[in-house]
């Protein structure tokens, strides 16, 4: 095993909590410098806040097909906010990361980055109903969330579209001074099932997203005979691997997963895991953990000569690594499931090109990751909650009302920005997609556009399996519960 100090302990393993329990795309290196060059927007003919109206254009501005929930104050005037609830001159939402952490800098940037770039987007179309929106920087430095929350409570509205790796921390301070948040993500038991938050992509550890399995069950059937996890060995991580093994019971089909441990440091060498799953005769792969130990994994499984039929993995896979140069010809065959549309079919997909829009011109400097389509989905959530809000609570807006209108929402999307999830009823996508390296490069895999298996935008759903429920004691979420509390 490789010899570390324990601040690289605890650095990798905090990566490998966040690419885990999120499954989120990420789209740029773990290596790149937290504000690095920004890709490239794809052209769009979708009406943006940024362009003059013309002839042929839509005053109405869109973010892929859902109008814009931003805009100048109606005839009822600027909204007022809720006395104690941070009223002002703007509505100051605080976004959660840990980028300030010393030894992991930077770490889910990309979510504040979003943020930024979305209140640029929505106050240059007059804001909610003429509020300005103001981001608040809710850096928690991973140890820090204590402190973190208390600068929520003082200084925010809500907390919209962040997310801190030890987010139980925030309990039960969160509920005492009546704080209401619409995270990016959730990686606890505790923050995934409390109340007094809505989350656009629902992640609750008894609910599992479980599309790419069911695919996995009709098209490789031969291949899930014989499952291995490879998992980082550390508690969080190996809570995802339960998680990944208790939905592969759930769906059937599958053999008894080996569940095969790894320094989560990383490992000196691969070889003696790569001999292990030929010696075993595992027909299917499945990796928790970050991308680069996949490359090294699949490198070590190409010198034995033994590659199992299926090498399918969680969306935090969905990485530039695996296809750079010297890795492609090395992980050519490899599946990764997501809820989100390709960057590479960003020009097919009006929502996904109005982010990378948004992001070029209010963000340029900004991260391009999927992290950062999750903080957009939020925003958009709970734009479009307050507005109801305000029209059922005679134009002041309060946290209590915006959830509550949030917690009505069922069927989301944000305009087309990811597979269709229900926020109101804490329930993960039933659509997905599947992806891979064919040819060296990332392609879609499944459906193919158009197919019998295509439900729609490039999705295949299953309503009556595609978020399963699990078994197994993933957690104790009774201390992020505040009975008291109308939601």
């Amino acid at each position: 095993m490789v010899s570390r100090n324990r601040s690289n302990r605890v650095a990798v393993a905090v990566a490998l909590v966040v690419i885990t329990a999120v499954g989120c795309s990420n789209r740029q290196d773990s290596d790149e410098a937290p504000n690095g060059a920004s890709t490239d927007a794809p052209s769009t003919a979708a009406p943006s806040a940024t362009e003059a109206p013309t002839d042929d254009t839509p005053t109405t501005v869109m973010f892929g097909d859902m109008p814009s929930p931003c805009g100048p104050a109606t005839e009822a005037g600027v909204p007022t906010i809720a006395e104690g609830q941070n009223g002002g001159d703007t509505l100051r939402l605080g976004t959660a990361t840990d980028h300030g952490y010393e030894a992991v800098p930077g770490l889910t940037i990309e979510m504040l980055d979003a943020a930024e770039a979305f209140a640029g987007w929505c106050n240059a179309q007059g804001g909610v109903r003429g509020l300005p929106i103001e981001i608040v920087d809710l850096d928690g430095k991973l140890f820090n969330v204590p402190a973190a929350t208390e600068q929520a409570c003082a200084e925010t509205f809500a907390m919209v579209g962040g997310g801190w790796v030890f987010d139980n921390q925030m309990y039960p301070r969160f509920h005492e001074c009546g704080l209401v948040s619409f995270p990016g993500y959730a990686v606890t038991a505790e923050a995934s099932l409390a109340n007094g938050r809505v989350q656009p992509i629902p992640n609750p550890p008894n609910l599992k997203p479980a599309s790419w399995f069911l695919w996995a069950k009709q098209y490789q059937t031969d291949a899930i005979a014989k499952p291995a996890i490879v998992y980082g060995d550390f508690v969080s991580t190996k809570m995802v691997a339960e998680q990944l093994k208790a939905t592969m019971v759930a769906v059937g089909g599958f053999g008894d997963p080996l569940m095969i441990p790894y320094n989560p440091v990383g490992e000196a060498n691969w070889t003696p895991f790569a001999q292990q799953l030929k010696d075993e005769g595992v027909t299917m792969l499945t990796m928790v953990g970050e991308p680069g130990n996949m490359i090294l994994l699949y490198k070590a499984m190409r010198e034995v000569g033994y590659v199992p039929d299926l090498v399918l993995n969680d969306s935090n896979h969905y990485s530039e690594q695996l296809v750079a140069e010297g890795n492609a010809q090395s992980t050519e065959g490899l599946r990764v499931r997501t809820v989100y549309t390709p960057f590479e079919e960003g020009d097919q997909n009006p929502a996904l090109a109005e982010f990378l829009k948004m992001m070029a011109t209010y963000k340029p400097d900004g991260r391009i990751a999927g992290l950062g389509q999750q903080t957009v989905s939020a925003m958009l959530l709970f734009v479009q909650s307050a507005n109801a809000c305000l029209d059922a609570n005679d134009n002041v807006l309060e946290r209590e009302c915006a959830l509550a209108e949030a917690k009505k929402v069922t069927s989301w999307t944000a305009g087309g920005l990811h597979a269709e999830s229900n926020p109101g009823g804490n329930e993960p996508p039933k659509c997905g997609l599947i992806i891979g390296v064919v040819d060296g490069r990332w392609q879609r895999v499944y459906p193919e556009r158009g197919s019998a298996d295509d439900n729609g935008n490039g999705w295949h759903c299953d309503e009556e399996n595609g978020a399963i429920a699990i078994e197994g004691d993933f957690g104790d979420p009774s201390v992020a519960i505040d009975p008291t509390r109308p939601n």
